[in-house]
């Protein structure tokens, strides 16, 4: 299933449980008000998920779940659940379709992961220095930042540092990064090791994936 068919599910299933739920004596039935915070808590880590905790419909629904009138409360959150689903549903959403790239990047990571279990650490680092120079490309993107194709990593890198979409320390992170994947892509494999590698996959899944 993909990521987006995935979210789609998650939205479909929160609506339908948001709706299932009694909108009168939540405060005197202990089971009521469980399924209460369980679907607000849902509800918002989906919201983070997809659109990110600065979101309007992150904050639109935060609002709406401190409404003391519970029939508005759900009335409210309900709405912008629904809106968020349509926005899914239209794929217009920049996070969305990163999402997706995340998942396709995962499944070269494990690629990367076992070919450095197999001892072949050099195809594992470009595989790791590829997914680097598409993850950058891909923040560029999203921050309108133009750049041709032919661009080199450690040059992108830098504009988005100077643009400060990120900070110095960042930007040094993912330059040694890019380092390192050069080194296995121009055949200088004595200038790193397998942990290196090991390092470098586990830092673009725990790290890079979260720009």
């Amino acid at each position: 299933m993909s990521t987006r068919s995935s979210l789609l599910k998650r939205f479909y299933e929160l609506i339908d449980y948001g709706k299932s739920i009694p909108r009168y004596k939540i405060d005197s039935s202990l089971d009521n008000l469980a399924k209460k915070q369980k679907w607000e808590t849902g509800c918002l880590h989906l919201l983070d998920r997809t659109f990110g905790n600065q979101s309007e419909y992150f904050k639109s629904f935060s609002k709406a779940i401190t409404l003391g009138n519970i029939h508005a409360h759900f009335t409210h959150g309900l709405a912008i659940m629904e809106g968020a689903k349509e926005e899914v549903e239209k794929g217009f959403l920049y996070k969305i379709e990163h999402l997706i790239s995340i998942d396709f990047f995962d499944s070269i990571i494990e690629q990367a992961k076992y070919l450095l279990d197999m001892g072949f650490k050099d195809p594992a680092a470009i595989l790791g220095r590829v997914i680097i120079e598409n993850s950058i490309k891909d923040i560029a993107r999203r921050e309108n930042i133009n750049f041709t194709d032919k661009i080199k990593p450690s040059k992108l890198n830098e504009n988005l540092w100077k643009k400060k979409v990120y900070a110095k320390n960042v930007w040094r992170m993912i330059q040694a990064q890019i380092d390192l994947g050069n080194y296995a892509a121009h055949g200088s494999f004595n200038k790193y090791d397998e942990d290196s590698v090991r390092n470098m996959l586990s830092w673009i899944s725990d790290v890079l994936f979260t720009l």
